[in-house]
């Protein structure tokens, strides 16, 4: 079936058709090197049943598949020229897809040159678990008791939605990621050697959140589940197309039925001669936070080389916080004083976003790619704040009203041309626009018949306005045996602030230039390693900038710095993998370096008591980190896992040499699942995590662990989940420690830990097979 024709770049083309001779769309083709397993190219017949791609010379196998279809396998030797490819009919399995049945055996976790993948969709506890709950369980990342996430030890990364930014994870990503339903997540990238077509930002990495594919046909999913601590999460998706139409919509709602509590104690102790020898912030807490969200997207294929998709989504997240807490001062020649201090804290943010995708192929160079997006992303922050302080002197009484408003506007070019058989070049220009405008009010009195009056000194409002300009070039060349990836990006950054309150006025300009490196041999049919560098950004955001000083509680204060600038990365991993029949195994040792670290501190004035907390370019860090990601298959119904990672870090404060830190942490993350029956499946995981040391905190080592019970009905189209979470203690205790020359800070936080989720999901649909030609803008450069 195979015949060679003129010379020039070596291509493979062919039409498939089904038996009775019509041509059949959506194919997948895939080449694979004789003897190996993973396929080095894979694309997608047309309409007409039509395919073509560029292949270096050698001998190959064409695998052809399609749901509902038996798969076919060809030999194939390509000669310089076109390689044409002819009698290529597939005919229908015996046990054609009628329904939405998927059984997937990937294992949990898996690593490429410059990813880590989590497939959250082969979790059976991810039905009921948010995705904060499974960035915990995904290598690299660490999730904290208080829903804090780092990447690779930083907490300065980006988080993408579907290879997009999006307004719901930009303005509050711990509360978001707390909320958003892991039904929805099919798997998690973290992207820890991000080549030069990604912006500079993020020091710790890029984490891309992806969720339910299009189809052609049509597929989707009911979700519900609850828990005994009062929760409840309902999610729904839908994927249809037909022809050259495709729709995609998801929703969900996510919250508490009623308010869930929560104590904290907060011990602060001066190691100078002070006003007060301690204080003691005791108190409980009562907090409510809701998400709901949607996104539509409609996607229109002009012919088989040209797509455009248009998107949109609207999300609102609200949060209500009640704080009754009492605060005892200790002095040394006087006795004790008692103060009743409580909040009230409204918080809302409403977001929505469009954007539009035009992605033109090339007939005569099918690896050659054009991709024009746009993208747009609107959000509003409203905060509402009463406070009062019951003091044994004067009382004190605040009202704090903030408001603001975000627009964010990105354009974006990206080509994909190849040079060579063996060689191709990235290339793109971004624009992004952001603007925020906001006003903060704050009303004082000390009696409670009084009326509020301005506090001038604690009133303010800016205007601001960020542009990032940026162009790249990466290129790429491989042979059978190694890899090689260099990129350049240069980014120019104009930053203009007004921040009328404080009478201050902050303008920057910079130039940056980020290179890249990654070079990987594949030593054995089994063995990979590879070797890459990188230089990472992070920009100071408004708030690290604005001169406004937040004093809530008149003894911590809190205020920007308007003469902040970026802090920059390099960073260098050198990554082993073997792939061994059912067993994938990966090392990799990371290092990183970072002389202008934006670092918080704390100055503690003895004379009044107050502590004042800002930000500066202060921090010097030197971290390495060594882990292990492990997945074996043992016979037909176990799967295990084992992924972790050991840290040492060392960071001081160049303007203090005197305040410097370093220690080991880490993490270790494990899962097993056991399929009793193909309806009955049992499945586990659990691990524990220590946050790196920073120059102002530590943190206690925190541990979770779960056991999910999962059964099907009705031929796998309704899964039931029963959950049970850290059954062994009712709350988790976390401590923060602060520690300066002046001044040490104890924190003590205590949540609700132990609990169980009942989640059942309705699965329907009739597909043919998963498609997406989708891209989305990244925009992967400011600080979370």
């Amino acid at each position: 079936c195979y015949a060679n024709a003129q010379s020039g770049p070596a291509t493979v083309t062919g039409n498939v058709t089904d038996s009775s001779g019509k041509p059949l769309a959506y194919a997948t083709i895939s080449v694979l090197r004789k003897g190996q397993t993973e396929p080095i190219k894979k694309t997608y017949s047309s309409d007409k049943g039509n395919f073509k791609m560029l292949v270096d010379t050698g001998r190959y196998t064409l695998v052809l598949s399609h749901t509902g279809f038996a798969d076919i396998s060809v030999d194939l030797a390509v000669k310089p020229g076109e390689n044409i490819v002819n009698g290529l009919v597939m005919y229908m399995s015996a046990n054609q897809l009628q329904t939405v049945t998927v059984v997937s055996r990937k294992p949990l976790v898996e690593q490429t040159d410059d990813k880590i993948i989590y497939n959250a969709e082969n979790d059976p506890a991810s039905k009921t678990e948010s995705a904060s709950d499974i960035l915990r369980k995904t290598p690299l990342v660490t999730v904290d008791g208080d829903g804090n996430v780092q990447v690779n030890g930083q907490s300065n990364f980006k988080i993408l939605l579907n290879g997009r930014e999006t307004a719901m994870f930009a303005n509050n990503l711990k509360d978001a990621l707390k909320n958003f339903p892991g039904a929805l997540i099919v798997k998690v990238e973290v992207i820890t050697s991000p080549s030069a077509k990604y912006d500079a930002e993020g020091v710790g990495g890029v984490i891309n959140i992806i969720t339910k594919k299009k189809v052609v046909g049509y597929n989707g999913y009911l979700s519900s589940y609850v828990s005994t601590l009062g929760n409840y999460s309902e999610s729904l998706s839908l994927n249809v197309k037909s022809g050259k139409l495709g729709f995609t919509a998801y929703a969900g709602a996510s919250g508490p039925f009623h308010p869930i509590a929560g104590s904290s104690i907060t011990e602060t102790t001066p190691l100078v001669s002070s006003v007060f020898t301690k204080r003691t912030l005791t108190g409980s807490r009562l907090s409510k936070n809701t998400f709901v969200f949607t996104n539509l997207e409609l996607s229109y294929e002009i012919d088989s080389l040209n797509t455009i998709t248009t998107y949109g989504s609207v999300g609102d997240f609200h949060s209500h916080n009640g704080l009754d807490q009492s605060i005892i001062t200790d002095f040394s020649a006087q006795p004790s004083s008692l103060s009743l201090f409580t909040q009230d804290n409204t918080y809302s943010s409403p977001s929505d976003g469009i954007g539009a995708d035009f992605i033109r192929k090339y007939r005569n160079s099918p690896e050659k790619e054009l991709d024009i997006r746009f993208n747009s992303q609107f959000s509003k922050n409203n905060g509402f704040t009463n406070s009062f302080q019951d003091n044994p002197g004067q009382d004190r009484y605040v009202s704090n009203t903030s408001q603001s408003k975000n627009r964010e506007y990105t354009f974006q070019i990206d080509l994909i041309e190849p040079l060579l058989p063996k060689l191709k070049l990235e290339s793109g220009v971004k624009s992004i626009m952001r603007n925020a405008e906001s006003d903060f009010e704050s009303l004082l009195k000390y009696n409670a018949g009084d009326p509020y009056i301005a506090n001038a000194n604690n009133t303010d409002n800016f205007d601001y306005h960020q542009e990032v300009y940026s162009g790249y070039g990466s290129v790429n060349w491989s042979t059978g045996k190694y890899n090689f990836r260099a990129g350049l990006r240069a980014e120019h950054t104009n930053v203009h602030g007004n921040f009328s309150g404080s009478k201050t006025v902050v303008d920057q300009h910079y130039t940056n230039l980020i290179p890249n490196m990654l070079i990987s041999a594949k030593i054995s049919s089994s063995y990979t390693i590879s070797l890459s560098y990188n230089m990472r950004l992070q920009r100071p955001y408004i708030t690290n900038l604005n001169p406004f000083v937040n004093n809530n509680d008149s003894l911590n204060i809190s205020y920007g710095n308007p003469a902040l600038g970026p802090q920059v990365l390099h960073a260098v991993s050198l990554q082993n993998r073997l792939v061994k029949g059912k067993f994938f195994g990966a090392f990799s040792i990371n290092a990183s370096y970072t002389n202008n670290m934006i670092s918080q501190f704390a100055a503690f004035n003895k004379a009044t008591g107050v502590t004042a907390t800002t930000s500066d370019n202060i921090g010097e860090e030197f971290q390495i980190n060594a882990g292990l990601n492990m997945n074996a298959t043992i016979g037909e119904k176990l799967s295990v896992g084992f992924s972790p990672l050991i840290r040492y870090n060392h960071i001081r404060n160049k303007r203090d040499p005197s305040i410097n830190r370093d220690g080991i942490s880490g993490n270790a993350f494990t899962n097993f699942s056991y399929r009793v029956t193909p309806k009955f499946t049992i499945s586990g995981s659990g691990g524990f995590f220590h946050a790196p040391f920073s120059l102002v905190s530590t943190q206690n080592t925190s541990v979770f662990y779960q056991v999910n019970f999962g059964y099907k009905f009705f031929n796998n189209k309704l899964a039931t989940t029963i959950n049970f979470n850290n059954m062994l203690r009712r709350d988790m205790v976390y401590h923060y420690v602060t520690l300066n020359p002046d001044l040490k800070v104890v924190n003590t936080s205590i949540n609700p830990y132990r609990v169980i989720y009942l989640g059942v999901t309705y699965n329907f649909g009739k597909l043919k097979e998963n498609v997406s030609k989708k891209k989305g803008v990244n925009n992967d450069d400011l600080v979370q």
